[in-house]
C-alpha cells in the first residue's frame, strides 16, 4: 500500500540564482555610474579633440541633464517598488511625463538655443546608455 506522501508529485527545486540576481542592486547602480563616468571622460576627450571647447561644454551640459534624469528615474522606480503604499497612478504618470517633457526641452535648448554641437550633445545624452550596456557586458562575462 502507498502512503499519501508517495502520491504527491515532488516539488521541483528552485533554480540556482545567477550571479546578477545575488548581487545587491546598489552595487549594480554604482557600477553603472562608474562606467558612465568613464564614458564621459572618453567622450570628453573625443569631443575636445574633434569639436573644441564648445563641443566639450555641450557634452558636459547634456551629460549633466541625463545624469539628473537618470537619478530622477531611479527615485520614481524606488517609490513604485517600495512595499509601502504606492503613489497614486495620476501622480506617477504626471512625474513620468514631466521627466520626458523636461528632457525634450533640455535637448532642444542645447541644440537650437545654445547652438552646441549636435553630436557632442547626443554623445552626452548617451552616457547612461553606455553605462547600462557596460553593466550588461560585465554581468554576462561574470556569469561564465
Amino acid at each position: 500500500m502507498t502512503t499519501p506522501e508517495e502520491l504527491l508529485p515532488a516539488t521541483p527545486e528552485p533554480p540556482e540564482p545567477t550571479p546578477s540576481e545575488r548581487e545587491p542592486p546598489a552595487n549594480v547602480l554604482r557600477r553603472v555610474r562608474r562606467i558612465s563616468a568613464a564614458a564621459y571622460v572618453l567622450f570628453a576627450a573625443f569631443s575636445l579633440y574633434t569639436g573644441g571647447f564648445y563641443a566639450l561644454i555641450g557634452l558636459t551640459c547634456s551629460g549633466a541633464v541625463v545624469m539628473i534624469n537618470f537619478l530622477w528615474l531611479e527615485g520614481i522606480v524606488d517609490s513604485v517598488l517600495q512595499p509601502a503604499p504606492h503613489p497614486k497612478p495620476w501622480r506617477l504618470t504626471l512625474r513620468s511625463l514631466a521627466r520626458f517633457i523636461l528632457f525634450g526641452v533640455a535637448l532642444s535648448v542645447a541644440i537650437f538655443v545654445a547652438r552646441f554641437n549636435a553630436s557632442s550633445v547626443l554623445l552626452g545624452f548617451s552616457i547612461v546608455v553606455v553605462g547600462i550596456i557596460g553593466e550588461a557586458v560585465y554581468s554576462t562575462v561574470k556569469s561564465f
